[in-house]
C-alpha cells in the first residue's frame, strides 16, 4: 500500500514487501556484530514487526556495514532482483564500482509494486537525500525465463541471516 506513514523509518510497519534500510545510527542496547551506517533488507508479508531497538537484525535478509554519510561526494546503491535472487550493492568511494552487500537466493516478490522512499532521525537530526532513481527492466541472459503470472505472489524468502 503506498503512501502510508508510520514508525518504520517513516513508513508503516507490518508492511507487504521488501525495505531496503540504509540505517546511519545504531539502537540496538547490547553489542552489535556489525557497525554503522548499515544497509539491510526485510521483506515482509505483514506480519513482522520491525524491531527498531534491535535494528532489524531479527528480520533482515542480509546486511553489511557502509560507510555512505557525510562524505563530500555522492554515494550509491544498486538493488538488483532477477530469477528470485536479491542482491544489494554498494558505492561509496566515488568511483561508481560496486562492491556487493548481500544475495540472497529464494526471494519472492508478485507484480504491481510501488516504488517508496521513506526517512527518518528518531532525537537526533540528519540529511537524507535521494538524487535520483532509475529502474530497468531486467532479463535473464540464460534463456530459461518461466512466464508466469506472479501478481498474487505472497512476499516470502527460504532465508533470513541469523540474529546479530
Amino acid at each position: 500500500d503506498p503512501m502510508q506513514s508510520g514508525h518504520v523509518f517513516g513508513s508503516k510497519d507490518y508492511f507487504t514487501g521488501l525495505v531496503i534500510v540504509a540505517d546511519t545510527y545504531s539502537n540496538h542496547n547490547s553489542a552489535h556484530k556489525h557497525g554503522h551506517p548499515y544497509v539491510s533488507a526485510m521483506i515482509n508479508n505483514g506480519t513482522q514487526h520491525y524491531d527498531h531497538d534491535r535494528d532489524g537484525t531479527h528480520t533482515q535478509l542480509g546486511g553489511c556495514q557502509s560507510k555512505f554519510r557525510n562524505l563530500d561526494h555522492d554515494t550509491h546503491i544498486s538493488i538488483k532482483y532477477i530469477k528470485d535472487t536479491l542482491t544489494v550493492s554498494t558505492s561509496i568511494e566515488n568511483t561508481r564500482v560496486f562492491k556487493e552487500c548481500f544475495t540472497v537466493k529464494g526471494v519472492q516478490l508478485p507484480t504491481g509494486y510501488y516504488f517508496g522512499v521513506s526517512a527518518a532521525t528518531g532525537d537526533l537530526a540528519d540529511n537524507h537525500d535521494i538524487v535520483s532513481i532509475k529502474a530497468y527492466d531486467l532479463v535473464s541472459l540464460e534463456g530459461d525465463e518461466v512466464l508466469e503470472d506472479r501478481s498474487q505472489v505472497v512476499p516470502a524468502a527460504s532465508f533470513f541471516e541469523p540474529p546479530r
